[in-house]
């Protein structure tokens, strides 16, 4: 087998026989096939071979474990590119008895222009075991270990340091990415300190996260002061603690900091902010009717607005300035300013930028919004109390139309806190029962009869005395408790009904519904489920809605009204005039009567050709015309002459207890009324 010359590293060329005669091990392997392509006798020896036909045909694959493969790949690619050259103790075993070696590796030419690995075995007979032990540990553990000398030059590295950093030469400094943290590793090493820190190194695959354990020592051959490394790769766990860091402190939807981070980095924020006494404006951004976006065209196209208004948000912001989503709808941005001047122009600046278009799916969107502002430090010192009052501020402008913004102010607070007693009021109020039933008739225009009566509910307040609904009835919807008086208000007029049956006066009660009850799916079979238990026909009660509520965005209004006329139950529309509806739209609803809004009657000389109308309409389609707020006799004279068919008023009857409702329903009553009218309908005193 012709084999090229072996250059030795005292640069002479020797011959073959040469090479051959001597007595240290010398041979040189193929990694790619993991065979031998050239060794001498003495190697032959070593590997206990009967000849070098036999060694060569040895395959040394599974004798070389993936550590070793994996240092020796290393070793071939520094030495073909740097000339470098390796030493390692390798426990050999020829005749089968162990042996130290010292092994030096350097890159060799393969005839086929590769790169094979040369290797030369000095025997090393004065190791003791503990040192053999030692060095084979060093060989194999997967732990970098170096040793530099305090001035940061390399004086040993074993394997795994080999391996993971390429260049045998390069200094401490130039393992770490930082010079601060180098600067910090190396001060404690200096000052005799044991160090440990996580820190970016630079390895031969790029940028990873260390652990790195130094600390002082002696360096064996020299005795000069040294140090010693340790060190592991830490990067999956490095990223791992990152993750949980982005997804404890970072929206996932919309990439910005979530409440997490506010709580725990702003107060930070407004420290240094009383520090520098600097002014700060804490400014919560809410979208309008989010609510009904996510009802209506679902989930998926409400994240899609969340995000694209945050990037809105973003765009429109100065660097300086923080924004977070503190969930929902709702964004917090944080800016330093000098006059509300110029905070007005930041809030009609996001305002108009939240109103552009957006293409979401198959929907083309605009959102609106509504912005709080609390200003620091004048509204509050901490942030708990910045963001209390930034909620105030946003709620005060959606109850001012919503599209606009509003600044904190001392009486929002006195509000909130009169809201909350209230609320805890009205826990009270039903748990001890303090409500009651009033009744107010509605009466037959012509003949003065009472055909049914409204119940409208009252408070009596304990230490307030009678409170009316106009007070409470928003603050029931916000805690929902409206349910559950809604459901006694049910029980009630029901059994209130059956005690008019029984004394004679068989009419129907109407009962006004909330639109948080409308809403409910289970609305329908609650109202059943509760009146029946009071043995009440269903056709004995009437359901007051609002026009409004025909429109309803988040329940189909018109399905539920039929559920209600198939149980059996009449349907009014209450305050009819005051909303969008169509007159002519009215007809496709199961409705048996319209109320006409007060405030038409109130001003029913002006008036009067829009009440002719609806008094028209509900003629054409066949209901009842009912018209409220009914206080003199020229309003209700008018109104038998136009033909309406009932009224409600103070003229007839404010509304009263259910016995004083009965006395109102006596012929003494509606005789009394009767003459109370002028004898002829004189179109001249009575604006016809």
């Amino acid at each position: 087998m012709t084999r090229v010359p072996l250059e030795r590293s005292d640069k002479k060329i020797f011959s073959e026989s040469d090479l051959m005669s001597l007595s240290m091990p010398l041979w040189v392997m193929d990694l790619d096939q993991s065979r031998l392509v050239w060794a001498n006798d003495a190697a032959r020896k070593l590997w206990q071979a009967e000849s070098l036909e036999e060694l060569y045909s040895r395959n040394f694959e599974a004798d070389i474990s993936n550590t070793v493969a994996s240092r020796l790949e290393h070793y071939r690619t520094a030495s073909h590119e740097s000339g470098q050259t390796f030493k390692e103790l390798w426990t050999l075993y020829p005749e089968g008895k162990p042996c130290a070696y010292q092994v030096q590796i350097s890159g060799h030419p393969l005839p086929d222009g590769r790169i094979g690995l040369r290797f030369e075995a000095n025997p090393d007979s004065n190791r003791l075991p503990e040192q053999i032990r030692s060095a084979e540990a060093l060989n194999h553990i997967p732990i970098c270990i170096s040793l530099y000398d305090m001035d940061g030059e390399p004086l040993y590295k074993n394997p795994a340091a080999l391996e993971t950093y390429g260049d045998a030469m390069l200094t401490l400094r130039g393992r770490f990415v930082k010079r601060s943290d180098y600067d910090k590793f190396v001060r404690g090493i200096r000052k005799g300190r044991s160090v440990t820190k996580i820190c970016e190194v630079q390895t031969d695959k790029g940028k990873r996260w260390h652990e790195i354990t130094g600390r002082r020592c002696f360096d064996g051959p020299t005795g000069q002061a040294a140090c010693i490394l340790t060190e592991s790769d830490v990067t999956e766990l490095k990223e791992k603690e990152n993750r949980v860091r982005y997804l404890a402190h970072y929206d996932m939807l919309t990439g910005l900091h979530n409440r997490n981070y506010v709580n725990s980095h702003y107060p930070e924020m407004i420290e240094l902010a009383f520090r520098g006494n600097e002014r700060l404006v804490f400014m919560v951004v809410g979208l309008d009717h989010f609510k009904s976006i996510n009802e209506t065209l679902g989930h998926p196209t409400g994240d899609a607005l969340l995000k694209h208004v945050a990037s809105l948000l973003q765009l429109s912001l100065d660097e300086d300035d923080h924004i977070a989503r503190l969930g929902g709808d709702e964004f917090v941005i944080v800016r330093s300013f000098r006059s509300t001047a110029e905070l007005d122009v930041c809030c009609q600046t996001l305002l108009a930028a939240i109103n552009s278009e957006c293409c979401v799916g198959d929907h083309i969107l605009s959102a609106n919004a509504s912005i709080g502002l609390v200003l620091f430090p004048e509204h509050g010192s901490d942030l708990p109390t910045l963001l209390r009052h930034c909620d105030l501020a946003l709620h005060d402008a959606k109850d001012s139309g919503r599209n606009t913004y509003r600044f904190y102010r001392p009486a929002l607070q006195q509000a909130a806190l009169a809201k909350r007693s209230l609320e805890k009021d009205l826990a009270r109020a039903v748990e001890n029962g303090e409500f009651v039933l009033y009744y107010q008739p509605r009466v037959d225009c012509q003949s003065q009869k009472v055909v049914s009566a409204e119940a409208l509910m009252r408070w009596q307040h304990p230490e307030r005395g009678l409170v009316f609904p106009g007070e409470f009835i928003g603050a029931l919807e916000d805690t929902g408790l409206i349910h559950k008086v809604g459901d006694w208000i049910v029980d009630r007029a029901g059994r209130d009904q059956r005690t008019l049956s029984r004394n004679g006066y068989n009419i129907p009660i109407s009962i006004n519904i909330s639109p948080r009850q409308f809403e409910r799916s289970d609305f329908v079979n609650r109202l059943k489920a509760g009146l029946a238990k009071t043995q009440c026909p269903a056709d004995c009660i009437e359901i007051e809605i609002t026009e409004s509520m025909l429109m309803g965005e988040t329940f189909d209004a018109k399905s539920v009204l039929m559920d209600l006329c198939r149980a059996g139950f009449s349907i009014a529309v209450d305050d009819f005039g005051t909303g969008y509806s169509n007159l002519a739209y009215i007809q496709e609803y199961p409705i048996t009567s319209l109320k006409v809004d007060r405030s038409f009657v109130n001003m029913i000389e002006e008036q009067s050709s829009v009440i002719n109308l609806i008094l028209s309409l509900c003629r054409l389609i066949g209901i009842s015309a009912v018209a409220e707020g009914v206080e003199t006799i020229d309003q209700l004279a008018w109104l038998r002459m136009n033909h309406c068919d009932q009224y409600q008023g103070f003229l007839y009857s404010r509304p009263v207890p259910l016995e004083k409702l009965q006395e109102l329903m006596t012929s003494s009553h509606q005789l009394m009324m009767k003459s109370r009218l002028p004898a002829t309908l004189d179109s001249e005193v009575i604006w016809a």
